[in-house]
């Protein structure tokens, strides 16, 4: 199912899931279909807190397993018509070299958007101050700073790893829990 840029940057602003997995610009779903370019919205204006980062290739059922898809809804499946809004995380960590993972359910409009990069100390810097806006949450241990926003959850592990995940499931606070702890179990570890 295609959707506009302008619907999808709706989607992902208001909505903020993820359906697909991106690595180096390509987009796959969740499963190993074949892939689908992901890149910014056609006319968007590029973020200036791109900087560079360490490419990194994971499977979306690493970062998030599908049993905990399954608690989280039921009818989540991969994505693959992934456009990331402009300045968004999406959009940053495909520019990084990063992993993007998107899935959804139609039926309710729910998409879930997660992402994995590693980012060089300045731009790791330069992402932690931009995210510092949003509500400091300590639920995930001392090793991870993490903040919210509306739907929008990002991590910052001490070993230098950026992940962040976008969905209105993430309202739900046990939800936003789930997601964060599956994140992070699926980064390596030190």
């Amino acid at each position: 199912m295609m959707r506009t840029p302008a619907a999808i940057g709706t989607v992902i602003v208001l909505a903020l899931s993820l359906t697909a997995c991106a690595v180096h610009g390509q987009v796959t779903t969740g499963t190993p279909p074949p892939p689908a370019t992901a890149g910014p919205a056609p006319g968007s204006a590029t973020s200036s807190t791109f900087g560079s980062g360490e490419a990194l290739a994971y499977d979306c059922r690493q970062l998030v397993g599908t049993k905990t898809l399954a608690k989280l809804d039921p009818d989540l499946a991969p994505e693959g018509d992934l456009i990331a809004a402009n300045d968004s995380p999406t959009e940053e960590v495909l520019a990084l070299h990063g992993t993007v993972c998107a899935w959804s359910d139609t039926s309710a409009a729910i998409v879930l958007v997660i992402t994995a990069a590693k980012p060089d100390a300045p731009t790791l810097a330069t992402l932690r101050e931009k995210a510092s806006t949003g509500h400091s949450d300590t639920e995930f241990g001392d090793s991870v700073t993490a903040y919210t926003t509306d739907e929008q959850l990002q991590l910052f592990t001490h070993d230098g790893y950026w992940a962040t995940a976008e969905s209105l499931l993430l309202a739900d606070p046990a939800k936003l829990t789930a997601i964060g702890h599956a994140l992070l179990d699926g980064l390596p570890a030190g």
